[in-house]
């Protein structure tokens, strides 16, 4: 049975490049090795398909939830929020209404993504100004979750990425009828972010990578990704980026991390060789560490040679069985 397709399983509000929807059944099948309900932290929250997939079955006891990217971190608190979500809903609504009216008009259409995402661009500069009142702010922050929203439905592939000065700068994608939120699952959506304490910082700031955790914990790691070829860039949605230094940053953090007994921890990435050296062999002498490899589909990419079947690495602190995975002995 899909594990999604279960009754009150909550989606992730957004499209995210990178998302783990496709892995969530593998995850899953891992929390049997650990005992629950425990805290969990999440440095690297992206689109979130774990943490609500956990939190929906009754795993997580608390959560601490991290993301670089103040856009994302806004749009999370703006829906954790009963009376800003409702506001939000009303207005995505309207702008749904809008954009699938031009639907037969694509240049029309064109000119009115381009206009809301440089109003969302320029409110988003207003917002970081933060010299408003408190009541203009909070109006302002659910204005900003609102275009936010309509933006990563509407624009190419649900891409988000910003420009050296911050502007996101994503083209419109297909003219085709959008739906930007399923009202029941955006609700529990914002009920489970409700419940979890979000930050917006360096990842390395967040509790695990400073030895403050819970014992009994969860630790899923998913970075921005190594990529597979030469002619492929280290990326990252924020304008300061995650280049190869940060990843090596990232292994010597995450060997400090994987040698605390307590800590229960899982790691995605790539599958290639630096990936390998860097969360696999370097810990080679970690008698806790299992490492896999897995086939997956990938259906978001800028290019369609980014689509298709791909092997990644997934790295834990414990056994995980599940039939996607094979064994990488190291």
């Amino acid at each position: 049975m899909n594990i999604m397709e279960l009754e009150n399983t909550v989606y992730p509000p957004l499209k995210w490049v990178g998302g783990k929807r496709k892995i969530v059944e593998i995850i899953y099948s891992s929390i049997s090795n650990i005992h629950s309900p425990f805290t969990y932290y999440e440095p690297f929250f992206g689109g979130g398909a774990i943490y609500f997939l956990l939190y929906s079955k009754g795993f997580i006891k608390n959560a601490h939830l991290n993301d670089v990217v103040p856009q994302v971190v806004n749009f999370y608190k703006v829906i954790s929020n009963i009376d800003s979500r409702n506001e939000l809903k009303k207005e995505a609504t309207k702008i749904e209404r809008r954009f699938n009216k031009l639907n037969i008009e694509p240049e029309s259409r064109k000119e009115a993504y381009i206009k809301l995402r440089e109003n969302f661009n320029d409110n988003w500069e207003r917002f970081t100004l933060n010299d408003q009142s408190a009541s203009e702010q909070k109006e302002l922050s659910t204005r900003l979750a609102t275009q936010f929203l309509a933006l990563n439905k509407i624009g190419f592939n649900g891409m988000f990425r910003v420009n050296s000065k911050g502007r996101f700068n994503i083209p419109m994608g297909s003219a085709v009828k959008k739906k930007l939120f399923d009202e029941r699952n955006f609700d529990l959506a914002g009920e489970a972010l409700s419940k979890a304490t979000f930050t917006c910082d360096d990842y390395s700031n967040v509790k695990p990578f400073k030895g403050v955790v819970n014992k009994n914990n969860l630790i899923f790691l998913d970075p921005p990704y190594i990529p597979n070829s030469k002619t492929a860039y280290f990326t990252d949605y924020s304008v300061e980026g995650f280049n190869k230094e940060s990843h090596e940053k990232l292994s010597e953090n995450f060997s400090k991390l994987i040698s605390n007994k307590n800590n229960n921890v899982i790691l995605t990435n790539n599958f290639n060789k630096l990936s390998i050296e860097l969360f696999v062999e370097k810990n080679r002498n970690n008698k806790r560490l299992h490492a896999y490899k897995f086939n997956i589909t990938k259906t978001i990419s800028a290019k369609n040679s980014g689509r298709g079947n791909t092997e990644e690495l997934m790295v834990s602190t414990f056994p995980i069985e599940h039939a996607m995975l094979k064994k990488f002995n190291f």
